[in-house]
């Protein structure tokens, strides 16, 4: 099974650079129906691959852009980490926009139950992706958005999947992550390998430091 990750574009949205709660709240939910930037793009065939994208308008017409007439299935374990102001101000005390999403950031981290979903909570939605494809057992492609995109690379790789492509460090709009099984590369070798596989020493020490983990 291979899974093709995409990022969506960069939204049209205009942010401002210092807001109230209430106006940064607001500002949230407007990105999440903001269509997206104009870009250049190849568009290409899905070879017959489902391609499952979330359900932010960003996402769906970056596929489209990609994928003209292509049947696109809308998935809401695909979107985007959700957000909210990290306190409540009045209109007149308005913070930097950096600072709104730095400490929204760390209430994340940290479970604060002003957010509406946790870093655990994320987690636990990427691992139901991963086992709903798991059970399809299909070639797919998948558009979703750069933060929950970095969650779902790490939760491959700790099932010893090997994850390639442009967004290896840093997730950018319309970078791509290719997904393959261990047993599609053990031995090949990305140093990945399972200890349930033959496969090189390298790969193998690797295992053993994540199942300690």
């Amino acid at each position: 099974m291979k899974i093709l990750i995409i990022c969506s574009a960069g939204t049209s949205m205009k942010w401002e650079k210092r807001y109230h709660s209430a106006g940064f709240d607001k500002a949230l939910q407007q990105e999440r129906t903001c269509g997206i930037e104009k870009i250049q793009c190849k568009q290409g065939g899905t070879g017959g691959r489902p391609v499952y994208v979330s359900t932010h308008k960003s996402a769906q017409q970056t596929a489209e852009k990609l994928f003209s007439g292509a049947e696109l299935r809308k998935e809401a374990l695909l979107d985007e980490i959700p957000m909210r102001s990290y306190k409540d101000t009045a209109k007149g005390e308005e913070l930097p926009l950096w600072r709104w999403r730095f400490m929204a950031k760390q209430q994340w981290r940290r479970g604060n139950e002003r957010q509406p979903e946790s870093r655990q909570q994320s987690i636990d939605r990427a691992e139901k992706l991963i086992a709903l494809l798991e059970e399809q057992g299909q070639d797919c492609i998948l558009v979703s958005h750069p933060n929950f995109i970095k969650i779902l690379r790490k939760r491959f790789r700790r099932r010893g999947c090997l994850v390639t492509g442009s967004g290896n460090i840093v997730i950018a709009p319309m970078d791509r992550l290719l997904v393959t099984r261990p047993e599609m590369h053990c031995g090949g070798c990305g140093h990945n390998c399972l200890l349930s596989n033959p496969g090189c020493p390298v790969g193998q020490d690797a295992a053993r430091r994540r199942k300690k983990k």
